[in-house]
């Protein structure tokens, strides 16, 4: 009786050390630090950027292409990519100034595109 507790105990206690292992939570590797970064500051890592241009691509409605050469996304041939820098610095320019003046609420690239490449107003 003793033997089949023990036994017991044991794969009670791999079953929950097994658990644990599966279960936790992992750190994430950091990605490369991002190349040809004019906005980002230096030594942003792609994640970071990644997440961010995910949900610019949502409220502009358009893909990767629209603003990156799918090949070398740290290239600058495509005029529209430098277009994106500056309304990413227009952006970061009035939450700024809102947050100066007390206002909590921030714009984004939706507030204006509403999923659209273009404003509408």
């Amino acid at each position: 009786m003793r033997t089949t507790r023990s036994i017991l105990l044991v794969g009670v206690l791999a079953a929950v050390a097994w658990a644990t292992a599966l279960f936790a939570p992992r750190p994430i590797a950091s990605a490369a630090p991002g190349k040809n970064l004019k906005i980002y500051p230096a030594g942003t890592d792609t994640a970071e950027i990644k997440k961010d241009m995910k949900l610019i691509s949502k409220a502009l409605g358009v893909q990767c292409d629209f603003c990156h050469d799918l090949d070398d996304f740290s290239k600058d041939d495509i005029d529209k990519k430098n277009i994106a820098r500056g309304m990413m610095k227009m952006v970061g320019s009035i939450n700024g100034k809102l947050k100066k003046d007390g206002f909590k609420a921030e714009v984004k690239c939706a507030t204006c595109h509403a999923g659209a490449e273009k404003p509408k107003n």
